[in-house]
C-alpha cells in the first residue's frame, strides 16, 4: 500500500515513478488535491481514462479522495466515468484494501478562496462535512486506518502559521470575519471523527493539505501528514 500526498496536477511524476520502479499489484491511495477541475471537464475525463489504462497494465489500483482543490462533481458522477482501476472515493466510504478497513473523508477549506474564481479554481462545496450516521455505521464495522484531506485538532499542525494569518487578515479587510472560525470548526469536525474511530480500533491516520511531511504518535494512533507529491510506502505496524 502506497500513500500519496497532494499532487495539484503533478500526476506525471507519480506515473513516471510507478513505471521507473516497475510497481505492480499495488494499492495507491491519494489524500486529495489531485487537481481535478482546473481544466475543461472533458480534458480531465480524458486524462483519467488514460491513467486508468496505464494502471491496468500492471494491475495497480488508485484511490483518490477529494481535496479543497478538486471539483466535487467528479466524485458525485464517478460511476459515469466508468473507470476500472481508479476509484474516486466518496466521503465516509469504508473500503477493505490489502486486508485493512480504511475510512475515507475528503474536503477542506481553501485559505486563499477570496482570490479564486468560483467554478474555475474554487468550489463552495469544497468543505469537509460531518455525517454522524455514516460515521457510526463505519465504526460499527471496525476501522484500521483513516485517510482524510485535513487533520483533527489533536494532530499537526497545532497552530496556525503566518500564511494562514495573512489570508485571515485579508478577509477581515474585506469585511469578512469567517475564515478563522471556519478553520477551527473543520478541525473540530475531524476531532469528533477521531473520538469515534479511536473507539473503533483505528491505529493509523494519513492526511495532506498542509504541504509538509510530519509524523507523530499520539494516544495510540500514528498520524502522518504527507507533503506535496510525497510518496510513502506504508509499513505494517
Amino acid at each position: 500500500m502506497v500513500i500519496i500526498g497532494d499532487l495539484h496536477g503533478g500526476y506525471p511524476e507519480l506515473l513516471y515513478k510507478i513505471k521507473k520502479y516497475k510497481l505492480e499489484n499495488t494499492s495507491f491511495i491519494q489524500v486529495g488535491d489531485w487537481g481535478l477541475g482546473f481544466q475543461r471537464c472533458e480534458l480531465d475525463m480524458k486524462t483519467l481514462v488514460q491513467i486508468d489504462s496505464f494502471l491496468q497494465e500492471q494491475a495497480n489500483r488508485l484511490y483518490i479522495i477529494r481535496g479543497n482543490h478538486d471539483n466535487k462533481w467528479f466524485w458525485d458522477n464517478r460511476d459515469a466515468l466508468k473507470l476500472q482501476q481508479i476509484l474516486l472515493v466518496q466521503d465516509y466510504e469504508l473500503l477493505v484494501i490489502d486486508g485493512k478497513k480504511i475510512l475515507f473523508i475528503g474536503g477542506g477549506i481553501s485559505i486563499d478562496r477570496m482570490g479564486r474564481t468560483e467554478g474555475q479554481d474554487y468550489w463552495k462545496d469544497e468543505v469537509v462535512n460531518f455525517d454522524e450516521l455514516r460515521l457510526q455505521s463505519a465504526c460499527s464495522e471496525g476501522i484500521d486506518i483513516m485517510v482524510t484531506h485535513i487533520a483533527p485538532r489533536e494532530a499537526w499542525p497545532h497552530v496556525l502559521n503566518d500564511l494562514v494569518y495573512h489570508y485571515i487578515d485579508q478577509e477581515k479587510l474585506a469585511g469578512r470575519y469567517l475564515l478563522a472560525t471556519e478553520l477551527e470548526e473543520e478541525r473540530q469536525i475531524m476531532s469528533n471523527v477521531l473520538t469515534a474511530v479511536k473507539a473503533a480500533g483505528c491505529k493509523e491516520w494519513y492526511y495532506g493539505h498542509y504541504h509538509e511531511s510530519y509524523v507523530e504518535d499520539k494516544d495510540g494512533i500514528s498520524f502522518r501528514c504527507l507533503g506535496v507529491q510525497e510518496i510513502y510506502e506504508r509499513q505494517p505496524l
